[in-house]
């Protein structure tokens, strides 16, 4: 029975990476500290729900990010904050997207289970470990450690449009 649950799991995984566009990071493709490279490596990834017509997309989807296209990334991701999420999730609705420390952006937690386990934002108190969705399962994969440490790097850096 485990094994037919381990396949039915890889098969579901499967299919959520044959719908995404863009390409994934992997060893070889360097990801860099810029925008540009985010995007291109995994961001692009997210527009399958987090785009208005995107197919994923449900009623239960943050309503404020949008990964159509890498500009509306960068606006949505630097400008916005969360919105519209449901249930136990709910308390992180209002929360920034980016922070000037990592540590503090909901972006980073979304996709780094470390910075989600630590999560503390004065002002937000429930918003935590229990509260952040692991947004990875759902684009079919979590981002490479290369793709984390760039993200942190270019939130440090001030989340340049670059």
């Amino acid at each position: 029975m485990r094994i037919l649950a381990r396949a039915g799991m890889i098969a579901l995984l499967a299919g959520c990476a044959a719908d995404m566009t863009g390409t994934p990071d992997s060893p070889t493709t360097g990801v860099t500290a810029s925008f540009t490279s985010l995007y291109g490596d995994y961001f692009g990834n997210c527009k399958n729900c987090h785009s208005p017509n995107g197919l994923g997309r449900t009623s239960d989807t943050e309503q404020t990010l949008d990964f159509t296209s890498k500009t509306t990334a960068f606006t949505t991701i630097t400008t916005g904050m969360a919105l519209g999420l449901p249930g136990n999730f709910a308390d992180c609705n209002m929360v920034p997207f980016v922070n000037a420390d990592p540590a503090k952006s909901l972006i980073l937690a979304a996709l780094d289970q470390p910075t989600r386990n630590a999560f503390d934002l004065t002002g937000f108190a429930k918003c935590d470990m229990d509260t952040i969705s692991d947004e990875t399962a759902k684009v079919g994969s979590a981002p490479s450690a290369a793709f984390i440490a760039a993200l942190k790097q270019w939130l440090q850096d001030g989340a340049p449009n670059n």
